[in-house]
């Protein structure tokens, strides 16, 4: 990197707010000309903490190589939401740079589910910055010929931090900083909220507007009221109480047949889940007969297993659910569930390896529980995110088959770890 680069750099590393609030100045093309060369580190956090209007200007000028390393780094809800801003005959063109899989989740992020409140926000929002003065809070909204009644200010990462209305900012003075004046902790839904939520956060907070956020509190739209009473009138819906109303799942005052046709099924397949743990434990019946305290002490192995396992997958589906992760983010959930998955298991191990010494005074088997338990729970936290992934990349509901499935893996690993290591050091144990 030339000197030069190398300032503009170390600018924006020491002193990320002033220098976004200094690019902001700029035009997309210049902006995009100052950072092409910087680290990608850099870029990407330039791309982040400008508004999204311009975020979106400034990434489709990237030469091709650079957008797509972008593309890569970035959140994939921040990257989905700046593409928004983009002109669709500019986006065409870059979207045909990715991979259909990176199509398949662009398309997936930059939609939501029908019934949910991201589906019903308008992406134009009168926003500001918390750093912004009022003087140019209010040129600002002369030159957009503002019509509404609330601005929301986000901090320099684009996170919603609170909301004033127009006229609290023409009464101020001009060189008063935004954040000085704005109302903290504005109400605010989940883009991925039902619809029953924004109708009782309306009802609750009395606004005109109501601000969806992204899990992490990125802004990302708006909802007006007159727009969501539209809605539900199209739906037919009269009241608002109405949203109230049955769904096709099951709920708590389902009829019994229906239940049960939603319930038996999985309890069948768990059965057979059960029957394969328990074919495992067969494989191993001499071993069992000689050491009778491992029957004891191998519901103690798959249970730790399993709330492992189960810790994993209830984290990993939330944050599918949520889109804090994508399914091409797997291997940076498998890995962290490896490392969380070893370190626990190296200390429920230790802990657990203790008791079962001063319980049997036997050292041996105490060793083999501890090398058992850090292996089962390291298995149950990579495959309590591995399977929620792979049913998600299937395209089926993770919700509804993980558990079925998890249980099996760790009841019968579990078992083959603890029972697979007491057969081989059987004459260490005292079984003859």
């Amino acid at each position: 990197m030339t000197l030069e680069t190398n300032l503009i750099s170390e600018y924006l590393r020491t002193f990320p707010q002033k220098a976004i609030s200094e690019l902001s100045d700029f035009t997309s093309s210049e902006i995009c000309e100052i950072i092409v060369d910087l680290p990608l580190e850099i870029i990407c956090n330039v791309v982040n903490r400008l508004p999204l209007n311009q975020a979106g200007d400034v990434i489709t000028k990237f030469p091709d190589e650079l957008f797509i390393k972008v593309y890569k780094v970035l959140d994939p809800v921040r990257i989905a939401r700046v593409l928004l801003e983009v002109p669709n005959e500019i986006l065409e063109t870059k979207v045909k740079l990715l991979s259909e899989p990176e199509k398949k989740d662009l398309d997936e992020l930059a939609s939501y589910p029908g019934d949910s409140a991201g589906a019903l926000m308008d992406i134009s929002l009168e926003v500001c910055r918390s750093t912004d003065f009022v003087s140019d809070v209010i040129t600002k909204l002369r030159k957009t010929k503002a019509k509404s009644r609330e601005i929301f200010v986000t901090d320099i990462e684009n996170k919603l931090v609170g909301y004033l209305p127009v006229q609290d900012i023409l009464c101020a003075e001009d060189e008063v900083e935004i954040e000085n004046i704005m109302y903290k902790s504005p109400p605010s839904v989940n883009a991925l909220s039902p619809k029953k939520e924004v109708v009782e956060t309306f009802e609750t907070f009395k606004t005109t507007i109501l601000p969806v956020t992204h899990i992490d509190g990125t802004l990302l739209g708006g909802i007006k009221y007159s727009n969501l009473i539209g809605e539900l009138q199209n739906q037919g819906l009269s009241t608002m109480a109405s949203l109230e109303g049955a769904s096709a799942s099951e709920n708590a005052l389902s009829p019994p047949l229906f239940s049960v046709g939603q319930r038996l099924p999985w309890l069948m397949i768990n059965l057979l889940t059960a029957f394969i743990a328990s074919a495992v434990v067969g494989l191993f019946e001499n071993t069992i007969a000689k050491i009778t305290a491992l029957a004891i002490l191998l519901p103690v192995v798959a249970g730790q297993a399993g709330n492992t396992g189960a810790q994993a997958m209830a984290v990993t589906i939330r944050g599918l659910a949520l889109r804090e992760v994508r399914v091409r983010n797997w291997f940076v959930i498998l890995f962290k569930e490896l490392r969380v998955g070893f370190i626990n298991g190296i200390a429920i191990a230790i802990v657990t390896g203790g008791a079962v010494y001063f319980w049997s005074n036997n050292l041996p088997l105490g060793l083999v529980m501890t090398a058992a338990m850090t292996m089962s729970m390291i298995i149950a936290s990579v495959s309590g995110a591995a399977i929620p992934i792979i049913l998600t990349s299937m395209g089926k509901d993770p919700a509804q088959s993980s558990s079925v499935i998890l249980t099996t893996v760790t009841d019968v690993m579990g078992f083959l770890s603890f029972l697979g290591l007491a057969t081989i050091f059987i004459s260490l144990l005292g079984g003859g």
